[in-house]
């Protein structure tokens, strides 16, 4: 006589939690608990959740991690991508702060990482997630630099080839801002926060962006967003000469990508160069969930000891 097989709901509820632990990523172990009400009341558990995520928010689609717990790797990348592959120019040092370690730069420190030959930083579909604190010292207008502090940037936004990928920072006479540029004619499109900025402060920033919107998220909250679904929604253009194209046509138009990522200025020449303290620095190629959002910027901790339970019950 055959063995009957074994109805997956008829397996202990311990052993149905141990395989729920190995789903992965996360979008499918909720989709999952749609399937019944017993799966639903095993994942949809604050404390199963905060067990599935006890490495912090899951590192699939992470493409850099900047932790800075090593003063003598201090540019290496945790995320597997770039690894030690970065240029320190100047001393950017490293002390304790809440998160464990940050990086301090002192306006004339920066650490540039090439990603022009990594596929997975040719995208325009991201999210950047960071702490930074600004020194008083910031506030001390720069005519040569417009103001501008930028805590990391690609944007080479002078050059032929296109590469204004991200602007990340504040004006010192305005707010914590992002910038993203689209097209050769070097539309950029700026995305900011209503509040001004407070020196001597830890702030944690969020961008998620892709070619039709960009998004801010300041301290847990969306604080701005910016529609580039159409040409003249933008902040400002480059080089208008370079429009070659009809307005009908603004769909076509590609945004720039990154050739050079900068910690601690907008570009490799090192303009807008950032005075104070930054950690914890995130890459992904996907937009982070609200839920993650809020979750690192609540618990005040790195994106590999947050936990997600209750954030994820409530999205």
């Amino acid at each position: 006589m055959s063995r009957q097989p074994l109805p997956i709901n008829d397996l202990p509820i311990e052993l149905l939690s141990t395989i729920f632990q190995f789903v992965r990523p996360l979008d499918i172990l909720l989709t999952a608990s749609f399937t019944c009400q017993l799966w639903r009341k095993i994942i949809n558990n604050e404390w199963f959740l905060n067990k599935y995520s006890t490495g912090g928010i899951s590192k699939h689609q992470l493409i850099g991690w900047w932790k800075f717990d090593d003063i003598n790797n201090i540019g290496f990348d945790s995320s597997g991508v770039l690894g030690d592959r970065y240029h320190v120019f100047g001393q950017p040092t490293i002390e304790d702060c809440f998160l464990g370690k940050c990086a301090v730069f002192d306006g004339r420190s920066f650490i540039d990482l090439p990603v022009n030959d990594k596929s997975e930083y040719q995208t325009d579909v991201y999210s950047v997630s960071i702490w930074f604190w600004a020194d008083l010292s910031a506030w001390a207008r720069d005519q040569r630099e417009g103001g501008w502090r930028t805590a990391i940037g690609s944007w080479h936004d002078w050059y032929p080839t296109n590469h204004a990928w991200l602007h990340l920072g504040f004006h010192v006479d305005m707010n914590i801002s992002n910038q993203v540029m689209i097209s050769a004619a070097q539309y950029a499109f700026n995305c900011q926060d209503s509040q001004k900025i407070e020196p001597c402060r830890w702030y944690h920033v969020v961008v998620r962006i892709n070619r039709d919107r960009q998004e801010l998220w300041v301290n847990g909250q969306q604080v701005s967003k910016v529609d580039m679904t159409r040409a003249y929604l933008r902040h400002e253009v480059r080089i208008p000469y370079q429009k070659n194209w009809d307005d009908s046509q603004w769909h076509m138009q590609k945004m720039h990508l990154p050739n050079i990522l900068c910690l601690g200025s907008k570009s490799s020449q090192h303009h807008n160069p950032w005075i104070g303290k930054i950690a914890d620095v995130s890459i992904w190629q996907r937009w982070l969930k609200p839920f993650e959002i809020r979750a690192l910027y609540q618990q005040q901790v790195s994106i590999g000891k947050v936990k997600l339970g209750s954030f994820i019950q409530g999205k």
